[in-house]
């Protein structure tokens, strides 16, 4: 009895020191971004940086990546994703215009929350998106005031974010975090 004992101490020492953890820190890619700040809303509760995803550069982002890189961390609810077939539904862009989109509307209709991010051939095509992406924040903003009062924070924080011939709107639970990603991207 004595023998199994002691073996069975033997075997979970054993098992301990292999499972245990180094002094080494995960090895972070010399380009990664890492925020430091305690109060920065990339902080984890204990102030412990969070490595963000890897700078990339612009003209290699694309509009799916943006919105992945925000729904990565902010839902959308049951997201549903627009095309060019179908934008014209909500946006009254020209699609000619529009080189690269991602947008991203609540399918059921329940909810504000949307993202929507367009590259246009240039930054006069960009300001004629800035004008329909600001209309579409107007006519939901109408909308859902009286249709669900409860998620009008989403709207009235929303934003719109315009960047050479970038531009991205988010309407979403965290606003201001969706803004540090994009911002970020591009």
């Amino acid at each position: 009895m004595k023998k199994s004992i002691i073996l069975a101490a033997a075997f979970s020492l054993s098992l301990l020191l292999l499972t245990s953890c180094s002094d080494e820190q995960p090895s972070v890619p010399a380009d990664a971004t890492v925020e430091t700040s305690a109060e920065s809303s990339g902080a984890d509760d204990q102030g412990e940086p969070v490595i963000l995803p890897d700078a990339v550069p612009v003209e290699d982002v694309s509009a799916a990546d943006i919105t992945a890189a925000v729904t990565a961390e902010i839902e959308i609810p049951s997201a549903v994703e627009k095309t060019a077939d179908n934008i014209g539904a909500f946006y009254d862009v020209d699609v000619s215009a529009v080189t690269d989109m991602s947008v991203l509307v609540c399918g059921s209709g329940a909810y504000p929350d949307e993202l929507a991010v367009f590259k246009f051939t240039d930054e006069n095509a960009a300001k004629a998106g800035m004008e329909a992406v600001q209309k579409r924040l107007d006519s939901q903003t109408e909308l859902y005031a009286d249709y669900t009062p409860d998620e009008m924070y989403k709207l009235e924080d929303a934003f719109i974010f315009n960047k050479d011939n970038w531009v991205a709107m988010a309407v979403c639970s965290d606003n201001a975090r969706a803004k540090e990603i994009i911002e970020s991207m591009l």
